[in-house]
This record gives C-alpha cells, structure tokens and sequence, in this order.
C-alpha cells in the first residue's frame, strides 16, 4: 500500500513539475508575440532641435522657463493612445504638466479639452501644429522633459502607465533610460 502511495506521489510530482514547466515556456513564447508584434508599451527616445533651449522659445508659457521640472506632453486629437492618456488623466492634470493638443479644427480640440475637463491654463491648443514643428517633432503623444528651465530630451509615451512612470522618476530626481530590454528602466 505504501510503495503505490508513494509512486503515486513520485507520478503526481513528476506531472506538476511538466505543467509548470510548460506554463513558464507558455509565458516566454506570449512574451516574444508581445514584443515581435509590439505590443509592449516601451517608450523610445525621440530625436528634436531644441535640446538646452528654453520652452518659451517654441510659444510655451513662460513659467517653464523657471521649472526645475516639468513635462510638456505633445497629444494629437486623432490619435487613439493620446486620447485614452487624456482619458486617464480623469481631468486632473499633474501640477508640473503642460498639455499640447495639436489639431486641425480648434473647435473639435476645444470639446476635447471640455469633455475630459482638463485644467484650460496647463492645456494648450495648437491647431497650427507650432510647437510640434518648432521641436522638430512630429509624432504624438512624445513628452519632453524640461529641467533647470530648459529642454533636455524627450521620449514617446505609449501608455498612461508610462506617463506615470516618467512622471514618478522625474519627481524622485532619478534619470530616466528609455529603450532598453524592461518597459522603462529607472536608475
């Protein structure tokens, strides 16, 4: 009785020690489909021309000039992710973030901006897409960093989760890397 017992036991851990096994393989090949299709929210860098130069030269408000630190967050109101950003924002746009909606019809920005209530005095509306091509940007939603009251770089934002992570690192004075093997790496 004892020796079926006990191999039933031996079997029965054997099976357990395959079906984790082949759960852990499950999860790699999910994660290559997540990352062969792009599907994993990592931020990029994002190459401009005003890296040093101070946000009031590109017609943002001048307060960011005097910011130790702050986000200006380029969104485009055709675009899916910017929209589901602006949506998690829930209305409450953090104290150090300037929001740039660039559009085509200022008045469909305008409902935008009135439909998520986000704050009028931290949203601008660009609907001749100045800053953007000012910063020689052109893909949205990109945040720049502004710190010491000057532009220092600037990185794609595929997900609120991200916007939060930039946010959190800059407001614990960390650098941020961007692009790396896990979504954004904090040092």
């Amino acid at each position: 009785m004892t020796v079926a017992l006990s191999a039933s036991v031996v079997i029965l851990a054997i099976l357990v020690f395959l079906l984790l096994g082949s759960q852990v393989e499950m999860y790699r090949t999910i994660e290559q489909l997540r990352e062969y299709s792009g599907l994993i929210d990592r931020p990029v860098p994002v190459a401009f021309t005003r890296s040093g130069e101070r946000p009031s030269g590109v017609g943002l408000p001048a307060e960011l000039d005097a910011a130790a630190q702050a986000l200006v967050l380029l969104l485009s109101d055709k675009c899916a992710t910017c929209r589901s950003i602006v949506a998690s924002l829930d209305g409450a746009v953090p104290r150090d973030v300037v929001l740039v909606i660039e559009a085509e019809d200022p008045d469909q920005s305008a409902g935008l901006t009135m439909s998520y209530d986000l704050d009028p005095t931290r949203t601008i509306i660009d609907s001749t897409r100045h800053i953007g091509d000012a910063l020689g940007i052109n893909t949205t939603p990109v945040a720049i960093v502004v710190e010491e009251g000057r532009f220092t770089r600037a990185t794609t934002v595929p997900s609120s989760r991200q916007l939060y992570a930039l946010l959190e690192s800059l407001r614990a004075n960390r650098t941020i890397e961007v692009g790396g093997p896990s979504s954004l790496e904090v040092k």
